[in-house]
């Protein structure tokens, strides 16, 4: 049997292409290593909370106001969506070749034949650990925020977390509310005030267009590789500066590891002043917009996340006699493409692609960050990029039946 579509990964990147393909009349099938939401289900910690409220998730249906969805709860979504979707599980795509006509897709039970292809396994699945860590002490209790659950599994009172992003954060902030003494070895990334002129920052940024920034629309291309900038659930302000306050130790990067010792740099102060200009940045394009609309806002408040005097982070610590038993590695995930041919894929594995499209015809990609736009990798931007996706796919099987019927 030919397939008019295989979609590879039941994520909410997949389910929104399954979506979209339905809508559009596409005979397909979606494909799933486990469960439905597999990462969401065994890569999230218990408390974790989505930072962005209900409103910017519409796929994940109606939200009462000022929701902010646990990870338990966007499963239970995702399985709800599933419901109305051809989804194999426990079906896990071992490899995928061109063949006359479309594709071959190997899986752990068998092959389907397809005319196309849409990749939705994510690029966000596979934790990253730094090579330091296999020099951390045997008696270090180490997990990366992949693995991470609550405070409880962490033994000791002492806990490093490494990487300050959302991750790092949330965990951190998490740890510190439970009681243990927290050190945080920071990394620069960008933040987002809460609220601006009298409305929440995701408001104005919705409205302004900012998550549907296109890549060659940014005047800085590293910001393609920067993480998403810090915002609390719940609608607060997160910072380096609010974690110090509530009682973490900041310190600069991890850079060596001898024995109980670890050294450190000196980025502390500028990671939280990359941050701040972020902040500033954000808030003038709001300020920019508000002008140039000629809107009435009101003057903004005090913002409380400003940089603190003092620091001091010292340039070493001694993991033993400061009390440190567990290590948190919150340093960021890779996507695992290893089953596509190497013509897919980059020196580091990565696809290679022009937008949401591969390098062959009829094999797309979705889910990724900055696929087509900031808001790609983001419930947000999954059903305007599945739409798309699916718009190609129908545009693609046209052409191919319309030289079919010629030959």
């Amino acid at each position: 049997m030919l397939l008019d579509c295989v979609v590879v990964g039941a994520g909410p990147a997949g389910l929104a292409t399954s979506l979209a393909l339905t809508r559009s009349g596409v005979d397909h099938v979606v494909l799933e290593r486990g469960r439905v939401g597999h990462t969401w289900r065994t890569q999230r910690w218990d408390s974790l909370r989505l930072n962005n409220p209900g409103w910017m998730n519409p796929m994940l249906g109606p939200q009462p106001s000022g929701t902010y969805l646990c990870a338990r709860e966007v499963t239970r979504r995702l399985e709800h969506l599933a419901a109305g979707c051809p989804v194999r599980e426990s079906e896990a795509v071992t490899a995928l070749h061109r063949r006359r006509g479309g594709w071959l897709v190997r899986t752990g039970g068998g092959e389907l034949r397809a005319r196309t292809v849409v990749i939705a396994t994510g690029g966000e699945n596979v934790p990253h650990t730094p090579d330091l860590a296999s020099r951390l002490p045997r008696r270090i209790a180490q997990c990366h925020a992949a693995q991470y659950r609550a405070p409880a599994q962490l033994p000791g009172n002492g806990i490093l977390v490494v990487g300050s992003a959302q991750s790092g954060y949330q965990i951190a902030e998490e740890l510190l509310a439970a009681g243990r003494r927290v050190v945080v070895a920071t990394s620069a990334v960008g933040r987002a005030p809460a609220e601006h002129r009298g409305r929440a920052t995701v408001e104005w940024l919705v409205d302004l267009g900012f998550f549907d920034q296109r890549p060659e629309d940014l005047p800085d291309p590293s910001v393609l590789r920067a993480p998403q900038p810090l915002l609390a659930p719940g609608g607060r302000s997160a910072s380096l500066q609010s974690l110090a306050r509530a009682g973490a130790m900041l310190v600069g990067r991890l850079t060596t590891v001898d024995g109980e010792r670890i050294g450190l740099d000196a980025s502390v102060a500028a990671n939280i002043e990359f941050a701040d200009a972020f902040a500033d940045r954000i808030r003038k394009t709001i300020d920019d917009a508000i002008v140039a609309k000629g809107l009435d806002a009101p003057a903004n408040g005090f913002d409380d996340d400003i940089a603190l005097a003092d620091l001091g982070p010292p340039s070493t610590v001694d993991l033993r006699a400061d009390g440190i038993d567990s290590v948190v590695w919150c340093t960021g995930y890779t996507g695992d493409f290893s089953w596509l041919d190497a013509a897919f894929t980059d020196a580091a594995g990565q696809p290679v692609r022009d937008g949401a499209a591969a390098t062959a015809p009829g094999l797309w990609y979705m889910g990724l960050r900055w696929l087509t736009r900031r808001g790609s990798g983001n419930f947000i931007g999954f059903p305007a990029d599945a739409a798309a996706v699916a718009g190609a796919v129908v545009t693609h099987l046209d052409r191919t039946n319309q030289r079919s019927a010629h030959t």
